[in-house]
């Protein structure tokens, strides 16, 4: 495996890695009273979501043969895949945010089942090169780059919701552990 095509891969892997870490669940008690139902919910889905937002590496695979390269980049994308997946079931769990459209709510759990989905044909591809073609190995890792460069911009859930509706926006930017997911 060159370097080019390892260093494309991680690029955009890391594009798709959703980082963030956990905040402080530690909030103004009076708050609570004031908040809005907006405020309420983006509390609900920034805690479900905080599990799944821990910064993910890409593998280092310099210095590493080809089929060892080969498994840590598939576990890495799968360990993407599942956090997509996660995120997918807690907005389902969380529902749709109150007094918003719910146009934008439907298009975010879109949006993460359509990663998870393109991660999934993605992996399928690279599991299937063979380690010892090593230009079956190269175009595979090639595919598996483009396809993960054309999705690398989605930066999440938050972010497609924040956009879609200024109450929403407002709701995440006033939450901590919202403001640390985005960030």
């Amino acid at each position: 495996m060159n370097r080019t095509t390892r260093a494309t891969l991680a690029v955009a892997a890391l594009g798709l890695a959703l980082s963030g870490c956990t905040g402080s669940t530690d909030e103004d008690p009076e708050a609570e009273t004031k908040a809005t139902p907006q405020d309420t919910w983006a509390k609900s889905l920034c805690e479900g979501l905080a599990p799944t937002t821990a910064v993910i590496d890409p593998p280092a695979t310099e210095g590493a043969d080809v089929a060892e390269s080969k498994e840590a980049i598939v576990t890495f994308l799968e360990t993407l895949q599942e956090r997509l997946q996660s995120q997918a079931g807690v907005l389902k769990d969380v529902g749709a945010p109150p007094e918003v459209d719910p146009a934008a709510y439907k298009s975010a759990r879109k949006s993460l089942k359509a990663g998870a989905s393109t991660l999934d044909g993605v992996i399928d591809r690279l599991k299937q090169a063979s380690p010892k073609d090593a230009s079956q190995m190269e175009a595979s890792l090639l595919q598996v780059s483009e396809t993960l460069a054309s999705s690398a911009s989605y930066q999440g859930p938050l972010a497609e919701l924040s956009a879609s509706d200024e109450t929403l926006k407002t709701a995440f930017e006033n939450n901590d552990q919202c403001k640390m997911i985005m960030s």
